[in-house]
Order: structure tokens, then C-alpha cells, then sequence
């Protein structure tokens, strides 16, 4: 029987969050599998956002091994709904992995759209 191959198989490539307060240290596990029959090997890995750092093992995974790919998403000034990917590339593929989250602006985050300027104070009669 010939060999198939180092194969990458996720639990989930896609995951979702429920809301969390801006300011806080996102952690994301993806957990997968090598389901070939040769060691697997991840050879890059980028993420599509600076705001997300990844962590993840240099050595091949055996066949039938479990490893997982460790992000930590910082969502310090990153309010609203946010979308963002990592991307895997490996002996068996490349794999584009991405997870989602709404983000609870800080009331002490500066707004970044622009605000209505206040009305103009009458200063007659006295300099600034």
C-alpha cells in the first residue's frame, strides 16, 4: 500500500468568542491531528494582524500525534467585531485557520471616529 502522507486534520479551523472587554488577552487553541502516515512538519505559520501572537511546536508531529497551535489575540484598541486569520503552511498543505470576537470598547478608549466639534464659547472680552 503506498504512503498517503503527512495529512493535518483540525477539530475546528473556524471558532467563535462571545463578547469580551477590550483590554483583555485572548487565548485560542486549535487543536489538530497528523490522520498520515508520515511526520508531519509545520513550516510557516503568519497571522493576518500584529494584535495576534501564535505559539507552536518546531518538531514534526508523528502519525496519529495531537499538537495545537496557541494564539493570544490583544484587544487593546481593537473595539468591535473583529475576524482574524492565521495562516499554516506544512508538508501536507496550507491551512487557513481564523476565529472571531466582538470586542467591549473601554469607556476610557478614546473615541477613534471623528466627534462633533462642542459649540463655540463666547470669550469676548478676555484673551486666551
Amino acid at each position: 500500500m503506498a504512503q498517503k502522507g503527512a495529512e493535518i486534520t483540525f477539530k475546528k479551523k473556524g471558532l467563535q468568542f462571545d463578547s469580551i472587554p477590550e483590554g483583555t488577552q485572548l487565548s485560542v487553541v486549535y487543536t489538530f491531528t497528523n490522520t498520515g502516515d508520515t511526520e508531519l512538519h509545520i513550516t510557516k505559520v503568519k497571522t493576518t494582524c500584529g494584535c495576534t501572537v501564535v505559539d507552536y511546536s518546531k518538531k514534526p508531529v508523528a502519525p496519529g500525534q495531537t499538537d495545537s497551535i496557541n494564539a493570544v489575540f490583544d484587544t487593546n484598541l481593537r473595539a468591535g467585531h473583529n475576524a482574524k486569520g492565521i495562516n499554516l503552511e506544512t508538508n501536507a498543505g496550507e491551512v487557513s485557520l481564523v476565529f472571531e470576537v466582538f470586542v467591549i470598547p473601554n469607556e476610557n478608549t478614546p473615541a477613534i471616529e471623528p466627534t462633533e466639534s462642542p459649540e463655540k464659547e463666547d470669550h469676548s472680552g478676555h484673551n486666551h
